[in-house]
């Protein structure tokens, strides 16, 4: 099959051509003042609403968690690994739900890290410090994965 699918490659070049005129409206929607805050280029200025974060996290979870993380599991486990199909689902909406608190709280104060937070509700620089090491350390295993090349099988 050397032919050129021209259905397939209309396609493909209609829906790259909306995907970059998006980008291109996007970059220029509610562009801030200043990018001297890591509010802004970390947080988006804080100016998504609770319908775009929704999709943006979800994306986030459903793509890294979905695609890296439950495929590894599987293969180290076997069928086992299936829980975290369901957990993903149900786990999910609950967690977002419960950091509505948490997200009001944190714009109302400014608060752009967990650490932040911490901070300020308990008011222990220790225990901020721990916060923000945890989260470092929660991410590596994920970055590692990302960036460790996969084993192709030769049979």
């Amino acid at each position: 099959m050397t032919g050129i699918n021209w259905t397939e490659l209309i396609v493909l070049a209609v829906l790259f051509l909306i995907v970059a005129a998006m980008g291109f409206v996007a970059a220029g929607w509610r562009r801030p003042a200043t990018m001297h805050h890591l509010d802004e280029w970390g947080l988006g200025g804080r100016s998504f609403g609770g319908w775009v974060t929704w999709f943006l996290i979800g994306g986030d979870l459903y793509t890294a968690y979905t695609f890296v993380a439950v495929p590894a599991l599987l293969y180290a486990t076997g069928a086992t690994g299936f829980f975290a199909v369901p957990y993903a689902v149900i786990v999910y909406p609950l967690a977002f739900l419960a950091l509505i608190r948490l997200w009001s709280v944190s714009h109302r104060h400014g608060f752009v890290t967990p650490a932040d937070f911490v901070r300020a509700r308990f008011g222990s620089p220790t225990l901020a410090l721990l916060v923000a090491i945890t989260g470092i350390v929660a991410t590596m295993p994920v970055i590692a994965k990302i960036s460790t090349p996969t084993k192709t099988l030769s049979v």
